[in-house]
């Protein structure tokens, strides 16, 4: 089917939505926040304050455009702390990681035995699959090249040998979804080496399997933070593995609470002064009218002694 919808003014929308029992009290406010905001981004937040009809889609009695627009904000403010708290965790695993297999192999692990630590891996089809080390390599070495970080700039203009930096410089210049992959293949090269994943996993005191689980879960969470994605009231198609010591917080493992207790207890082990349970506190104290129902957050959750 050929799409067939044109382009309306920011009026015409707000008076769709309007004719669809939105209440708007400040017509040009409203039509300034879908001008620089957007309908199709708003209609996100809205969509969850509207009932199903015969007829169609109709808001929620009472419903004003300023509870589409106050959700809207609240997530702008969740995923800024979303992210402050995965760039903790990342900089966590990825440290763990380079320590444990510099200590190994040499500072160069993954240039002197990339066959031997990087190996193949279960595949989410079915079988196994490669490391794919010819892209890896690729990626590191644009990275690094054009890093502004001074380490990286001395390291090319005072060595010539190996063309990679050392695994601490390297470590700096990949994303989170980059290391979730590269974990995921690690493999120890000397029998008499212990395994690399149980040594990074037990630093985090977490099995490897929770550990690879768990970083692809917020490699994809991060992804739709970085974009700018929604997070509020979504539903997350990847299933974290669910936590045995304390499997009634992932009930629901689609939420966004679910990817918060996982931060939660990602965070602990690093840092025992966590602000990760105050954070969210405090923007919900923010956006009282706004339910943390919504992101599946079971009532009187704050008391819960996970986040004490």
């Amino acid at each position: 089917m050929k799409y067939s919808k044109p382009a309306l003014s920011n009026a015409d929308l707000l008076a769709r939505w309007q004719a669809k029992g939105l209440a708007v009290p400040h017509p040009a406010d409203a039509e300034r926040a879908l001008n620089f905001i957007g309908y199709f981004r708003l209609r996100g937040y809205a969509l969850p304050l509207m009932n199903t009809t015969p007829a169609g889609r109709v808001f929620k009695a009472g419903v004003k455009f300023d509870d589409i627009v106050a959700r809207y904000e609240l997530d702008r403010e969740l995923r800024r702390i979303t992210l402050g708290q995965l760039e903790r965790i990342e900089v966590a695993v990825r440290t763990v990681i380079s320590n444990q297999m510099s200590l190994q192999y040499g500072p160069f692990w993954y240039l002197n035995y990339p066959d031997q630590v990087l190996g193949h891996a279960p595949s989410r089809r079915g079988g196994t699959e490669p490391f794919p080390l010819g892209s890896f390599l690729s990626e590191v070495e644009r990275e690094t090249h054009r890093s502004r970080d001074l380490f990286a700039q001395h390291y090319f203009r005072t060595y010539t040998e190996p063309l990679l930096p050392p695994s601490w410089l390297m470590v700096e210049c990949l994303s989170f979804g980059k290391w979730s992959l590269l974990y995921k293949h690690l493999q120890k090269a000397d029998p008499k080496h212990p395994n690399p994943k149980k040594v990074v996993a037990k630093a985090f005191g977490l099995s490897v399997s929770l550990l690879e689980s768990w970083l692809h879960a917020l490699t994809i969470l991060r992804n739709i933070c970085a974009h700018h994605g929604r997070v509020w009231n979504r539903r997350f198609a990847y299933r974290p593995e669910v936590y045995a010591q304390a499997p009634q917080h992932f009930t629901d493992q689609q939420s966004y609470y679910c990817l918060a207790v996982v931060m939660r207890l990602f965070s602990r082990p690093v840092d025992t002064h966590d602000e990760w349970p105050i954070r969210l506190m405090d923007l919900f104290r923010a956006h009282p009218a706004i339910a943390p129902a919504d992101l599946g957050f079971p009532a009187n959750w704050e008391a819960d002694p996970i986040w004490n």
